[in-house]
């Protein structure tokens, strides 16, 4: 094969990679964001009560949320627990609390100095969820279910700056994807693009080093 040749195929090849990954990143839709209302709000098609809403319904609090979403279960396969009992996030995530069991609440208990979580969820059963965003500030959240906090229903929601457990803990939080974080995943495309045109790069400098210039190129004014 002749240097020039191989040259124009190595070009195009990475040229190529670096074009699906440019596409990719700008034809990817951001991270989807939970749309939140100020205040406590309630969309509901039954009767709104307190701070929750009764019937099929979602009750939502805090600021407007960027980040990612995460889940709470309230009363799983008829157990008096919240799972997890414990969720890290960072500042500008959401906790979605989704009803499983019958008779629980959501009831804030301890909150860090100058955070405005105070919500106390009416008493009700499936279906119903309740979803607010911590904006912070960091620290624990601590809440429990009324009826069953003497048979320790407890949960806490730990707001840090990693939304991740630290490290020492066992490593069994919840690990925060690039996608999580608002990243959309076809932008890694543009990774894979540069790692190819590395790789492609490499491959033409070993060529030329071990063979060196083709007896069968031409140049300019070459005989």
């Amino acid at each position: 094969m002749k240097r020039r040749d191989f040259l124009k195929i190595a070009t195009g090849s990475a040229g190529g990679a670096a074009a699906v990954g440019a596409a990719g990143a700008q034809s990817s839709p951001s991270s989807s964001a939970v749309l939140q209302q100020e205040g406590n709000n309630s969309t509901a098609n039954g009767t709104t009560t307190g701070n929750g809403t009764e019937g099929n319904s979602t009750a939502t609090s805090g600021g407007g949320g960027g980040g990612t979403t995460k889940t709470v279960a309230v009363g799983p396969n008829g157990q008096n627990v919240f799972e997890p009992a414990t969720v890290y996030v960072a500042p500008g995530d959401t906790v979605k609390w989704v009803w499983e069991g019958e008779g629980h609440n959501v009831h804030a208990t301890g909150v860090p100095d100058e955070a405005d979580w105070s919500v106390q969820t009416e008493i009700v059963s499936p279906p119903f969820e309740y979803e607010y965003t911590f904006d912070g500030p960091t620290g624990e959240y601590n809440y429990v279910c009324d009826p069953h906090a003497s048979v320790g229903m407890e949960g806490t929601v730990v707001v840090n700056e990693s939304g991740a457990p630290p490290e020492g803990e066992g490593g069994g939080g919840e690990s925060r994807t690039p996608h999580e974080m608002g990243v959309p995943f076809q932008a890694h495309f543009v990774g894979i693009a540069t790692i190819l045109m590395m790789i492609v790069s490499l491959v033409y400098t070993f060529f030329v080093l071990k063979y060196g210039e083709s007896r069968h190129a031409s140049a300019p004014n070459k005989e």
